[in-house]
């Protein structure tokens, strides 16, 4: 059994860079070290539903505001750049925050959120405001956190039209206009305070094409991404018909603290 004092192990914790054979070492160093057993059965208890941790998770979650508004945007969203055009229309309650419209993209296009993203409003031919997931200290004086502001107040300024972009070096950009607003359970929305899919075509390109270009060579099958599919998912790219039905929305708060 190993005489290391178990908090010193504590604070040589494999990192994210971690290799699989360094975390299994790691782990079988502190179940053979005395009170690691132990600990980590409190520690399971404790993240388990209904334990400690799991409150203090729940707690957090319920923090982030509920949409209840009886009213819904509708949005259409198109994947500038694309050919065939890309595009989903969505509705959310009227009340929802541009964090809640990340979301809904993300899902409805079939991104992985794993790149950095922000909303672009322009006018005139310039770039007046952004609305980004932090804005920190160096963060520019015309950048909001995208959580606390809602699209409806833009809407109500006139704005019907603004931007999103994904993942900032590839410049996956979408052009987002608020067609209707309507009385929730009008014009085939919902009655529930969810992200709803109305309609669509193509699908969301792979995370890792390299933008709107290797996008297109991958319909083409010219693109090395095409070595990983097979021909009949290939084929339903080219066709450009998802299964639209099968879009399902994750909860914005628990997206958020994730």
């Amino acid at each position: 059994m190993s005489n290391e004092p178990l908090e010193e192990l504590l604070n040589k914790m494999p990192d994210e860079s971690a290799g699989e054979e360094e975390i299994a070492a790691y782990m079988n160093q502190f179940m053979a070290t005395a009170g690691g057993p132990d600990m980590l059965k409190t520690f399971a208890d404790q993240i388990t539903a209904g334990g400690s941790l799991d409150a203090m998770l729940q707690e957090e979650e319920s923090r982030y505001p509920k949409l209840q508004s009886p009213a819904r945007l509708i949005f259409l969203i198109e994947l500038t750049g694309t050919e065939p055009l890309v595009w989903r229309r969505v509705s959310l309650p009227a009340d929802a925050s541009f964090f809640d419209l990340h979301c809904t993209l993300q899902d409805a296009f079939g991104w992985q959120d794993s790149h950095a993203h922000l909303f672009e409003i322009w006018e005139g031919g310039q770039l007046e405001l952004t609305f980004s997931p932090d804005t920190g200290e160096e963060a520019d004086e015309n950048d909001y956190c995208e959580v606390g502001n809602r699209i409806i107040d833009l809407f109500n300024e006139g704005i019907t039209e603004f931007q999103y972009l994904y993942d900032l070096d590839k410049e996956w950009r979408h052009r987002i206009v608020v067609v209707d607003v309507a009385e929730a359970g009008e014009k085939g929305t919902s009655k529930e305070f969810t992200a709803q899919l109305h309609d669509g075509a193509g699908h969301g390109p792979p995370e890792d094409c390299e933008g709107v270009g290797g996008f297109q060579e991958f319909l083409k099958g010219e693109h090395q991404l095409c070595e990983n599919y097979e021909p009949d998912i290939l084929e339903k790219f080219r066709e450009g018909k998802p299964d639209l039905s099968s879009i399902t929305f994750r909860e914005p708060a628990t997206v958020l603290r994730s």
